[in-house]
């Protein structure tokens, strides 16, 4: 529909300058088509005002009866076209197209219909289709840029001018807008982005329940991406298995991992979790938004019971000692840590100890070939060895830091609150 000419928003701007300083200094000025701003003072610099505006006005006005726009109106869409679609342009235009004509309705609404089809053409579409940059920040790539392809908003009217009131017979309360088709855009990134405004995984605050462990899922803590009009990846599902029982724990002893540390193990949480994004592709260093609880004994808070999860480093993946806190409540001890979306994973519960500490803890044995045996240095240690009853026998520092309570006693209530704030930090 259109015809595009190099100079054509050259000569639409300096066309509209000087309709807008001769409407100013003369008074109400019959419809010509041009490109305008809001504006209540003269506008020196057309051109400057018409650099990302955060709105602006095309004006169409064509002969009584004509339904087909000419050269230069087409000039002037094409300019519209270029300031409002521009890919450099940061505003997120919506589009209101407002025809005010005779009492012939049908033509009028016409040429508000040609207008709208050139949009459309020029988008290859149906309806007007907007490229844009958009500014986001994302969990994983920080803050970065991304390309949004979305339907602009638009709406039309048609008007019988001679029905209307005074002041809305003119634009800028100058410019009579009889006979013409006047189309208005305005900067809304709520309406073109959406009104989220952004994704979030989980998208609200959220336990999720084991048979000892509960994890919270604060809004967004797997994966986040704000100021854009995408919609969240489904399917996201997290499961927690938990291994506390200290029977299971002695049949297939390990340390927990570490390439210099003694990091002894009572148990460990393993989270099954579906990500929307691979966490090696991260720049952006993840937050510590999601808490890891568990009910424990007092003796396992009198030993210090601390969680350890991984952490990548340039020599790989180690296991580093969280901030292990007491958690006040009624009737139920809990542990609890922070981690974040990249330790989703295997979450070990101990104790880090020192060389000389190492006979406390476990049986040394002789050979590597003892079931359960496990090295330190050039030494072979066992975690526990059977009792006269049959039952796993254990050293008493090492008993101290499981959970071991009689089944009559034992209690599995979740406890359903959980803050990172409040708590009661488990010193070494």
């Amino acid at each position: 529909m259109g015809k595009n000419k190099s100079n054509s928003l050259i000569v639409s701007l300096k066309r509209c300058a000087l309709l807008v300083v001769a409407v100013l200094c003369s008074g109400p000025l019959a419809a010509q088509s041009g490109l305008y701003v809001p504006s209540a003072k003269p506008v020196r610099d057309m051109q400057k005002a018409l650099t990302n505006p955060e709105a602006f006005y095309l004006l169409l006005s064509g002969p009584e009866g004509a339904t087909a726009y000419s050269e230069d109106d087409l000039d002037l869409l094409d300019s519209a076209y270029g300031i409002a679609f521009s890919l450099d342009n940061p505003m997120l235009y919506t589009m209101t197209i407002e025809g005010y004509g005779g009492a012939d309705e049908n033509l009028t609404k016409q040429r508000v219909d040609a207008v709208y089809r050139y949009f459309a053409m020029r988008s290859h579409a149906q309806f007007p289709i907007r490229y844009a940059r958009n500014p986001i920040h994302c969990s994983c790539q920080g803050d970065t840029t991304e390309v949004l392809r979305f339907e602009v908003p638009v709406s039309t009217a048609v008007y019988r001018y001679a029905e209307l009131p005074e002041t809305r017979r003119l634009l800028n309360k100058s410019v009579d807008l009889k006979g013409s088709v006047l189309i208005t855009f305005r900067n809304n990134p709520d309406e073109c982005v959406g009104s989220a405004r952004g994704c979030y995984v989980p998208r609200e605050d959220s336990t999720v329940y084991g048979y000892y462990a509960s994890l919270l899922l604060s809004k967004g803590s797997v994966y986040a991406v704000e100021n854009t009009k995408d919609t969240c990846p489904g399917g996201l599902q997290i499961k927690i298995d938990d291994y506390l029982d200290y029977k299971y724990i002695m049949e297939r002893y390990r340390l927990i991992p570490h390439r210099k540390q003694i990091l002894v193990q009572a148990g460990f949480i393993v989270v099954h979790c579906q990500l929307p994004v691979a966490l090696d592709s991260c720049s952006e260093v993840q937050k510590d938004s999601i808490f890891v609880r568990i009910p424990v004994t007092q003796e396992q808070l009198d030993a210090k019971l601390k969680f350890f999860a991984k952490v990548r480093t340039s020599r790989g993946m180690e296991y580093k000692q969280l901030p292990t806190r007491k958690v006040p409540g009624k009737g139920v001890l809990a542990l609890q840590a922070p981690v974040n979306v990249t330790q989703l994973d295997t979450i070990y519960l101990g104790k880090r100890i020192q060389d000389k500490e190492v006979s406390k803890y476990f049986y040394e044995v002789s050979s590597p070939t003892e079931a359960a045996s496990f090295a330190i240095g050039d030494r072979f240690y066992v975690a526990s060895r059977p009792g006269k009853d049959g039952q796993p026998e254990l050293k008493k520092p090492l008993k101290q830091l499981f959970r071991i309570i009689p089944d009559q006693e034992e209690d599995t209530t979740p406890v359903k609150t959980i803050t990172p704030k409040g708590e009661e930090i488990i010193e070494e």
